[in-house]
């Protein structure tokens, strides 16, 4: 498996494009608010997406998706039902607070569950880790040692939980939580990719997160 990554947009999203060697068939895991070095790097790479997986529904990750379904009219895209109804809603999705007013089309499918899910021929295990938002998910695959986590944690941070209409405490509460029950139970040696910032590992984000002690 490899992996492309990108810092795409205003808030520095992190985009990951994920390849199995010498196919041109790829997955793509959030996009960014500017999707041209996106869509400028499948061309180079002559790459096609099959799949587009949202971690979450916030508006800084969902931005791209009308550009990249207009050119990849195949592309499935992908998101927690929880978060399914941001997709659509500035409000929801939390653009219309900075004036962005982003909302696209329904997602192709919505993730009903947890465990291992063949995204258009890439599996991973999704992890339901609500708290930065309803629906946030992580992605993660043993055999590279290697999790996605969109914004429910980064190197020695975690999401933010102080959006309007969130109950700020009981959702961090049940982030650290879930990060605790199902993040921090996987091997030490696994990647943390995050969807903002550098990357880390489990051991570094055990010892080193003031948020997780």
């Amino acid at each position: 498996m490899q992996i492309i990554k990108l810092v795409l947009g205003d808030y520095e999203n992190n985009c990951y494009i994920v390849r199995t060697e010498n196919s041109a068939n790829c997955l793509i895991i959030d996009t960014g608010l500017d999707t041209s070095p996106l869509l400028e790097c499948l061309k180079n790479y002559n790459l096609t997406p099959l799949a587009l997986v949202l971690t979450h529904g916030h508006g800084d990750h969902i931005a791209g998706v009308e550009l990249l379904r207009k050119d990849y009219p195949n592309i499935k895209i992908y998101i927690h039902k929880a978060d399914a109804e941001m997709l659509t809603s500035a409000v929801k999705n939390c653009s219309a607070l900075v004036g962005r007013n982003i909302s696209i089309s329904p997602a192709d499918v919505v993730i009903e569950k947890e465990g291992t899910t063949d995204f258009e021929g890439f599996k991973f295990d999704v992890l339901h880790t609500p708290g930065h938002t309803p629906g946030g998910i992580c992605l993660y695959n043993s055999e590279n040692k290697i999790i996605f986590t969109g914004d429910t944690l980064f190197a020695k941070s975690v999401g933010r939980t102080d959006f309007p209409g969130y109950d700020t405490q009981a959702r961090m509460q049940q982030l650290i939580e879930n990060i605790h029950k199902k993040l921090l139970v996987l091997p030490d040696d696994t990647n943390v990719l995050p969807g903002h910032g550098p990357a880390s590992t489990i051991l570094k984000e055990k010892k080193y997160n003031p948020y997780l002690h």
